[in-house]
């Protein structure tokens, strides 16, 4: 979080956290439990400060949790406006069952980025998730893109940038995060390529388990990859 401009966070004494990037992407301004049975107090309080910051700074929040909100959580984020419910696989993929051959490219070229490039990255990444540019370029700053552990990619065609990736390493285990194409270059195979390259350089990097949250579209993909659904995690979002 200190590496992205104006963001905040704490953790409460049950594991609950608050996560402000003040973005306007409410899975980026979240209230989340990675406990199997989360406090509901703890959610409670920390929804209390999450609405307030919003309300000041005008950005969508939500809620997230480690499977499905009980009776009280559901009350909370009903209080709040957060009616919406969605639902996403969390998937898990130990690295030495991934293929330990270099992946198939083909044309497709996959480079990985430094953070001057940060403005093409966050064009391709916009076009790829329908968001303007200027929403994920805020995140995705410089010092982000060179923060130690984080790995941002492109996969280019005849020189056309068509899908955008990061992986990010943290104690042993590689987030695979914001997979996009653009929609013109999409079904051909493009994003594959750009997994493949992202799994082959965390395991390079010491990672042994790769993990991330698939879309319902993208979860045939990464089982395709090896990947299995471990459990699903639900967010609460404002409708």
């Amino acid at each position: 979080m200190s590496v992205v401009p104006g963001a905040t966070g704490r953790s409460a004494s049950q594991g609950t956290l608050l996560a402000l990037t003040r973005s306007q992407i409410p899975a980026l301004n979240v209230v989340m439990s990675t406990l199997k049975k989360p406090d509901a107090e703890e959610i409670a309080e920390l929804a209390a400060v999450a609405a307030a910051e919003a309300g000041r700074g005008g950005f969508p929040w939500s809620i997230r949790l480690r499977g499905g909100p009980d009776e009280a959580m559901t009350r909370t984020a009903t209080e709040y406006g957060l009616t919406g419910r969605s639902e996403q696989p969390f998937m898990v993929l130990p690295l030495q069952d991934a293929s330990a051959l270099p992946p198939k490219t083909g044309q497709v070229r996959v480079r990985a980025l430094s953070g001057d490039e940060y403005g093409d990255f966050a064009e391709v990444l916009a076009a790829g998730f329908g968001a303007p540019a200027v929403i994920i370029s805020s995140l995705y700053t410089p010092a982000v893109l060179d923060a130690k552990g984080i790995t941002a990619y492109l996969a280019e065609v005849d020189g056309v940038a068509v899908a955008a990736g990061l992986g990010v390493v943290v104690d042993g285990h590689l987030g695979v995060i914001n997979v996009a194409t653009t929609p013109q270059h999409r079904r051909r195979g493009h994003a594959r390529v750009m997994v493949e390259r992202i799994l082959q350089d965390g395991r390079a990097s010491g990672a042994h388990t790769a993990y991330l949250h698939a879309t319902d579209e993208a979860a045939g993909l990464f089982k395709s990859l090896g990947f299995r659904t471990a459990e699903t995690w639900t967010s609460l979002i404002g409708t």
